[in-house]
């Protein structure tokens, strides 16, 4: 009866290993990553701590370790977020001035191809920093994100004299993601170093930026997503999923920020005047873009006066796939954007494969923040 028992409870162990892989199996790339890096965090197989270097003007922060064993496209490898503070210690007006990230191996001590790079997102917490400032009608306005580097962007800083006002204890959340678009011989670990620089209030006041994004999207149909364009919705986008980067319009539509699309060469356009949410004007000091492979031109239009404001002509790795360089817009003086004028946003790509790729496109802003300039006329350090 004990052996019987005991086969009867193996039997069963067996059972659910064998239903637990095939459920595994079932799961799409990144939900599968989610899983083995629990794990492998969980039993301490691998790193599974942030780490943070600070100095005068910059702070490094170093990721988890990253296990790279599989293809994983642009939204689908490891990753890992945390929200971190500058220095805790005390509160200190910064003004974060740039931004880095770069591959490295898990030891640390060798530099790896950003091939690794997914994306690194910074995003501040809305209630926290604009109660700070008692600004609370900013609150719940827009999505919290400061800005993001990814695949093709290794670093950037803001134009001389601009930054992004934080307090040194307040909170910032770091989102980072692994990327592989090529190995496919090998197991291996990365991690990532995450370089914020910034100018401390005390040492020089900085005029102050105010950070949005702006995003690509297109409609697609609830009821059978996958189906692409039809003759009631003629630019319907075939989305990657419909669990994420889904939207939806004034209407209930759902929209997808996050396509799949066909060899060869495709164009598209998108109407950003109302993400732009322009109240009266702004001036436009910093654009940064977020592209995937085989994207090659991505535009920002006004389309009332037809001006081309930022033109990014991003270059693709001819002998594999990924973004070698995907290029900035920055200016002192800025570019003025109207409420009473039209924005567009064109993307070009190109699939150079014999399969279907996914694609998003977006724009991190940074423009001249007034309201806020006139908070830090007023601001008065605190004694520590």
């Amino acid at each position: 009866m004990k052996f019987l028992t005991l086969k009867n409870i193996f039997i069963l162990l067996l059972l659910v290993v064998i239903i637990g892989l095939i459920y595994f199996k079932s799961l799409q790339t990144r939900h599968q990553e989610l899983i083995k890096s629990k794990v492998y965090y969980t039993l301490g197989l691998v790193d599974s701590e942030w780490k943070k270097d600070l100095s005068d003007n910059k702070v490094t922060f170093t990721t988890p370790t990253f296990v790279i064993s599989n293809i994983y496209k642009s939204m689908e490898g490891p990753k890992s977020d945390t929200y971190i503070a500058i220095d805790d210690t005390k509160e200190e007006l910064l003004y974060l001035t740039s931004f880095k990230t770069n591959a490295f191996s898990s030891d640390e001590k060798r530099r790896m191809p950003n091939d690794f790079v997914c994306h690194t997102n910074f995003e501040y917490r809305d209630g926290e920093h604009y109660n700070r400032w008692n600004f609370t009608e900013r609150i719940n306005q827009t999505y919290p994100r400061i800005t993001s580097i990814s695949n093709g962007i290794e670093e950037f800083e803001l134009p001389d004299g601009f930054g992004f006002p934080v307090f040194s204890n307040e909170r910032i959340l770091l989102n980072a993601q692994a990327l592989n678009h090529n190995v496919t011989d090998s197991t291996f670990k990365v991690k990532h170093k995450i370089e914020i620089g910034f100018t401390k209030d005390t040492d020089k006041r900085l005029i102050p930026l105010q950070p949005k994004t702006i995003f690509m999207m297109f409609p697609f149909d609830i009821d059978n997503p996958f189906v692409g364009p039809t003759e009631d919705l003629p630019n319907a986008c075939v989305p990657v999923e419909t669990k994420n980067h889904t939207y939806f319009d004034e209407k209930g539509n759902p929209l997808s920020g996050h396509w799949i699309f066909a060899p060869g060469k495709h164009n598209y356009s998108f109407d950003a005047t109302q993400q732009l949410g322009i109240k009266d004007s702004i001036r436009l000091h910093q654009v940064t873009s977020h592209l995937h492979p085989f994207a090659e031109r991505l535009k920002l239009i006004n389309k009332t006066t037809q001006e081309v404001i930022y033109d990014c002509i991003s270059e693709n790795y001819k002998d594999r796939i990924g973004l070698k360089s995907t290029p900035t817009f920055s200016s002192k003086e800025g570019v003025w954007m109207y409420a009473d004028h039209e924005y567009e946003m064109t993307l070009e790509v190109n699939n150079t494969t014999s399969k279907e790729q996914e694609m998003m496109a977006s724009m991190a802003i940074f423009y001249y923040d007034e309201g806020m300039e006139e908070k830090i006329r007023s601001f008065k350090p605190i004694t520590q």
